[in-house]
């Protein structure tokens, strides 16, 4: 088992849901990632615990939900979303136990890396312009010195699908999900967004390979994970299931790979289970489960359910659901448009609004319903809602039961009532100030 001097290296791209090979998709370039996998840990069933940047990243680094760590929507831009003073990162926790933090690429949490607690801060860029230098850092090192925590952050594959060393796969050669539409502008997006995975995966390849030449392969704990589903109609920003699934990889010294495991695992379940393995102490406040007992064999009692929740993007459209082995139920606590697009419709919304025509969406469901309910075994596409249907009342009141009593339990504000994000506070701040 792990020590307290194992290195951690995590991997977390943008954007990548399970657009993989070993997660089904055949057309997928991703040999190194799914070696990987192979030789190491999957988790199938894994998911994030918000469809959205930077409420992810901050539940999986934090142990904690958006709403409870105060990451209720972006960190970046004008948003200015940031987590409590009182939160603390892992990068924080491993920096106060001897650990020398570095963080390569983006972070997407903080407007300030050190904020988080990393120590080294290096460049931004695509791709393979970070897997580079993650690399030379790594050859230079070989080793040496206090143990370390690396976060390589890839700004891949988010639109506007970058993949500067790899050519597009014709659009014909693509897959489109059954809850998309197969249309031109649909099949383009994919050939771009599998090209974009392609080049995160010859990046993440160079890292393994590198980390296995300098002596560090039996000391090292290699995560590679995602924020949140593929950039799509009916995926990210939504909480239906493309939306919130994610990949999680994992290579740990001293224990077997191989393995798959088909557990509910919330991306808010890393942190605890990272510091398990590390031997050190959970934070009494962290609301995720450790999932070690489960890779060390030791009767892990898994979760009955995870949870996720959105409650801004680029506007205000709260929203949390329960999610069990067959049933999903979302609760819409505003009367917000059926699916969120980026008003810059050019880069970061090419397909959207052509997929949403070709869907011809009835008038009736252009806006969020209360609930919504769907029957996961029978209808995994989440299809047909059978949160009205008279036979399906008593699932729903009591997924409606279990939804709120977390929501209490995890202290979450939209109980009480409508949530003001950072934006509103600088400028309503800004606006009395005058």
């Amino acid at each position: 088992m792990p020590g307290a001097k194992v290195n951690v290296v995590v991997v977390i791209c943008h954007d990548l849901g399970r657009h993989i090979g070993c997660y089904g998709v055949p057309e997928a370039r991703t040999p190194n990632l799914d070696a990987f996998a192979a030789a190491g840990i999957r988790f199938s069933n894994h998911f994030c615990c918000a469809p959205q940047c930077s409420p992810s990243r901050a539940a999986l680094w934090t142990g904690r939900y958006p709403h409870a760590n105060g990451m209720v929507g972006l960190a970046h831009s004008g948003f200015q979303n940031e987590l409590r003073d009182s939160e603390r990162h892992l990068a924080q926790i491993l920096d106060e136990a001897g650990y020398e933090t570095h963080l390569f690429g983006l972070q997407h949490v903080s407007a300030s890396p050190e904020r988080c607690g990393f120590k080294a801060v290096h460049g931004l860029g695509p791709c393979r312009h970070v897997a580079e230098e993650t690399c030379q850092f790594l050859e230079e090192r070989r080793g040496r010195g206090p143990p370390l925590f690396i976060q390589v952050g890839l700004f891949e594959a988010h639109r506007p699908f970058l993949h500067v060393d790899v050519e597009r796969l014709d659009p014909s050669q693509v897959t489109v999900p059954p809850y998309l539409p197969d249309i031109p502008e649909v099949r383009g997006d994919l050939a771009d967004l599998e090209a974009s995975i392609a080049s995160v995966d010859k990046a993440f390849g160079k890292i393994v390979e590198t980390l296995s030449q300098s002596d560090m392969e039996d000391s090292t704990i290699v995560i590679f994970t995602v924020d949140h589903g593929i950039p799509f109609t009916r995926a990210k920003m939504t909480l239906y299931d493309p939306g919130i699934e994610t990949a999680l990889l994992m290579r740990i010294p001293g224990v077997e790979g191989g393995k798959v495991y088909d557990k509910l695992i919330s991306n808010v379940d890393v942190l605890p289970t990272l510091l398990d393995l590390l031997g050190m102490d959970t934070p009494e406040n962290v609301q995720g489960r450790s999932f070690e007992p489960l890779i060390m064999a030791e009767g892990y009692e898994s979760n009955q359910a995870i949870f996720a929740e959105k409650t801004y993007h680029t506007y205000y459209d709260p929203m949390r659901c329960i999610r069990t082995e067959q049933w999903k139920l979302i609760a819409n606590f505003e009367f917000a448009p059926w699916q969120e697009t980026s008003p810059d419709y050019d880069v970061d919304a090419k397909s959207y609004v052509e997929a949403a025509k070709a869907l011809a969406v009835p008038h009736e469901r252009l806006y969020h319903p209360p609930f919504e309910l769907y029957d996961l075994k029978n209808d995994p596409w989440e299809q047909r809602d059978l949160a009205e249907s008279p036979e399906h009342q008593e699932i729903r009141d009591e997924l409606i039961r279990r939804l709120r009593q977390w929501m209490r339990d995890s202290g979450d504000p939209l109980l009480e009532g409508p949530m003001a994000q950072g934006a509103y506070r600088k400028r309503m701040s800004e606006f009395q100030r005058i």
